[in-house]
């Protein structure tokens, strides 16, 4: 309901909301394995790359809220992401830390199939190991919210994740006046509680990150899409 407030939970109810979110999630697992065993009981697991991840995270309760929204947290941002290359291919298994996005996958499936990324393309083939990632001039994660709600909000955010540090600028719209946003710096604050926006001693790490994300943003579509739905 639009006037529900998800903060008006007792905490067993979040923890009940939890615990179907781990039910969905045994759910997609169990399903993928019997997609797997079928694709080897055919013959075509040698070849065959395997991604698993998702479009976007969920509040479970995090900043008192459920479900999505024109938030750049972690709860919404940090996803899960297994890349299993086929096993013909000899790739070696490793556990990359280097931040990466999810316009990284078709460059990826590009590389793969072993054609070349077309330069219209965002993003880059996902690194194989930490060292790879630091040398593909890879810099930093951008995430974008940019649409019109179906009532008439409007909101726009870019945000980038560099250096252990989350920058998101908030756009003139209905909801802000275009000077707002927040910074965080997650290895000090990895849950995102202590925005530095306004600390003056962080202005000229806020005005380098502005200038990083201007610099790596693409063009942006005209005209804005309107949201097909209310999130």
């Amino acid at each position: 309901p639009a006037r529900w407030v998800p903060s008006t939970l007792t905490p067993d109810q979040v923890r009940e909301v939890n615990a179907m979110a781990h039910i969905q999630n045994e759910l997609v697992d169990d399903a993928l394995g019997r997609v797997l065993a079928t694709v080897e009981g055919r013959g075509w697991g040698d070849d065959l790359d395997v991604v698993f991840t998702t479009d976007h995270g969920e509040f479970q309760g995090d900043f008192g809220l459920l479900f999505k929204g024109p938030y750049h947290v972690d709860a919404l941002m940090r996803l899960p992401l297994v890349w299993r290359p086929a096993p013909s291919s000899a790739v070696p298994a490793d556990v990359v830390t280097t931040p990466v996005g999810l316009l990284d996958l078709a460059p990826t499936f590009c590389r793969i199939a072993g054609i070349e990324v077309p330069g219209w393309m965002d993003g880059l083939p996902l690194p194989l190991s930490d060292d790879a990632g630091g040398v593909h001039g890879r810099r930093g994660v951008l995430t974008e919210w940019d649409s019109v709600h179906p009532n008439g909000t409007e909101v726009h955010l870019q945000s980038v994740f560099l250096d252990d540090l989350l920058y998101t600028r908030y756009e003139a719209g209905t909801c802000h006046d275009g000077t707002e946003g927040e910074l965080y710096d997650l290895a000090e604050d990895p849950l995102q509680r202590v925005n530095l926006w306004s600390d003056p001693e962080r202005r000229s790490i806020r005005d380098d990150l502005g200038t990083a994300l201007e610099d790596a943003l693409p063009e942006r579509s005209q005209p804005v899409l309107m949201a097909e739905s209310p999130v």
